[in-house]
């Protein structure tokens, strides 16, 4: 799972990163499901998900680098949500995935300090969190595009709607955390990865 994510997410980079004026994570259906003629909820949720677990356990890496394992642990905990889970599950893991970056950012304002082992696993999962921001965005623009042919129904559809709808300011507040986690790395003589360099020069 994790290496179709990545593959996802480089491909958006790419995408993006490919004219002067892309934004980040231009669309142009190439998410799973995100397809302007063929819609297939199941495949939104599925891909959603994957982006969901990649940027969970970002949030679970940088929250245990400064200390706040229950914090942590509760992001790690919502990223392991199925393929069939329901849209109640999948908001519920947005507003932990959200209070996460919103616990961190408070954290790093206030000037924590790591140890060397601490800013290797923090430096790594900046990447991630990167990664993740730009596939999350990348499907958000997709799914913009097609939200007005999304029909209603139950189960994968109805997450679906909901996702079209919720994505957009999921990837705002994502963006917010990658910029604190970036400036808190810049300042603390922690290696910024590529991922989350390009990330940045497209927000």
């Amino acid at each position: 799972m994790a290496k179709s994510f990545t593959t996802m997410a480089g491909a958006a980079l790419l995408l993006a990163c490919g004219a002067a004026s892309a934004q980040l994570g231009n669309g142009g259906g190439t998410y799973a499901g995100v397809d302007k003629v063929n819609l297939n909820p199941p495949a939104i949720v599925a891909s959603h998900l994957d982006n969901a677990q990649l940027v969970l356990n970002a949030d679970a890496k940088l929250l245990g680098a400064v200390g706040m394992n229950d914090a942590a642990a509760q992001a790690a905990a919502a990223g392991t949500l199925t393929a069939d889970a329901t849209r109640a599950q999948i908001e519920e893991a947005l507003k932990v995935q959200s209070d996460s970056g919103h616990a961190l950012e408070q954290k790093l304002a206030a000037k924590a300090e790591l140890n060397d082992t601490a800013k290797l696993a923090f430096s790594s999962a900046v990447g991630d969190l990167a990664r993740g921001l730009t596939a999350e965005a990348g499907m958000a623009r997709d799914l913009a595009e097609v939200r007005k042919t999304l029909k209603p129904g139950g189960g994968a559809a109805a997450s679906a709607i909901y996702l079209s709808k919720a994505l957009p300011g999921s990837v705002k507040d994502l963006g917010e955390t990658l910029r604190a986690a970036a400036a808190y790395a810049k300042a603390n003589n922690i290696m910024l990865p590529q991922a989350a360099t390009e990330a940045l020069n497209q927000l």
